[in-house]
């Protein structure tokens, strides 16, 4: 598969998922209908990835070329960079037809750069992975693997969380707050997923390119669960082991780190986690509550015919009780809100589309 030449030092425009159009993108930038032009698309963000890119990207491709039996491409994001990363990407790309290069000028997070590439992908399967291959040297073949025997499967995610899944060289710290902190989110927003906040994915065009997506940052992946499940996509998952390499650069070893910043990211997930679905726990909460009135109102009724002070009793049971029900008639209206909210993504992403009819 070949690529139609653009001119990389025109700065173009990609118009995003959620309608709106995104900061001007450099590099390989095409016109991508509707219809796939080619049956896999790669796609993987970068950000000051200098020591490591050309190693990453040269195996990647190589293994694309030798493993993959359908026409493929690879869209490699420059997320703002600040070092020399767009330049070794720039030389890659200008060496391999399949290659795709987009980027611009500033940092915008893992969610914008992940949005622009799945904008331009123009397969019919979009996977989107680290690009060191960190998840696997054969990720790729799995995923695509999956989403062939999961006909039904909009989404197939890679989780370490799984049977068969793991962590290799990765902090330990590290590992407990991804356990611990996707238990949170699936006990918190929903249980779709064991793996809710990593990039390694693969989606069905029509399936990702409905859902009208809007974070910048690494909440993209709660949005895109969030999302799909909203709209009734079906969600599978393969178990993975996700790996932190080291590669050679000027003769050293370079360690593979992470750039999360981890508070920060706990502390964004959480609260995304937490405003999402709050159905979840508001409801569990009024029957919490409403126990505690429950068994406040039995030891009044106890103390009653025990001939001992009881009102006490009875108002703490009366005020829990106004507790539940307030709790109660509240995830009413959240569940109403969800419902509201879900018909409101569906009909922005129809004036979308009508817009992108119209205007073709």
């Amino acid at each position: 598969m070949t690529n139609s030449a653009t001119h990389p030092e025109i700065p173009a425009r990609v118009r995003c998922s959620d309608g709106t159009v995104g900061q001007p993108v450099t590099g390989d930038v095409l016109p991508v209908g509707d219809v796939a032009e080619c049956d896999v698309s790669i796609v993987c963000p970068f950000y000051n990835e200098e020591k490591i890119l050309s190693d990453a990207v040269h195996a990647l491709a190589d293994r694309l070329e030798q493993k993959l039996q359908c026409s493929w491409e690879l869209v490699i994001v420059n997320d703002g960079s600040t070092d020399k990363s767009a330049d070794v990407a720039g030389e890659i790309a200008a060496g391999n037809p399949n290659i795709r290069l987009l980027g611009y000028r500033f940092n915008r997070g893992r969610g914008h750069a992940l949005r622009i590439g799945i904008e331009q992908a123009r397969g019919r399967i979009i996977v989107t992975t680290e690009i060191d291959l960190s998840w696997g040297e054969d990720i790729v073949e799995r995923l695509l693997e999956a989403v062939e025997q999961n006909p039904d499967a909009d989404i197939i995610v890679a989780s370490p969380h799984l049977p068969g899944g793991g962590y290799k060289n990765v902090p330990a710290k590290r590992v407990f707050l991804s356990r611990f902190g996707n238990y949170v989110i699936r006990k918190l927003m929903l249980d779709a997923a064991s793996m809710n906040t990593g990039m390694t994915r693969a989606y069905r065009r029509e399936s990702i390119h409905s859902l009208p997506l809007e974070e910048d940052k690494k909440e993209f992946h709660l949005e895109v669960i969030l999302k799909a499940q909203a709209m009734g996509y079906r969600i599978g998952e393969i178990p993975a082991v996700l790996e932190w390499k080291a590669y050679k650069h000027e003769g050293r070893d370079v360690a593979r780190k992470s750039s999360s910043k981890i508070n920060k990211l706990m502390v964004t997930h959480s609260l995304f986690s937490l405003f999402a679905n709050p159905i979840r726990y508001i409801w569990p909460l009024s029957g919490v509550a409403m126990l505690i009135a429950i068994g406040f109102f039995l030891a009044g009724v106890v103390r009653l015919f025990m001939n001992l002070v009881s009102v006490y009793m009875l108002i703490v049971s009366l005020a829990f009780s106004i507790i539940s029900l307030v709790l109660f008639l509240f995830g009413v209206l959240t569940q109403q809100g969800n419902m509201l909210q879900s018909e409101m993504w569906r009909l922005k992403q129809e004036i979308k589309n009508s817009r992108d009819v119209d205007g073709k």
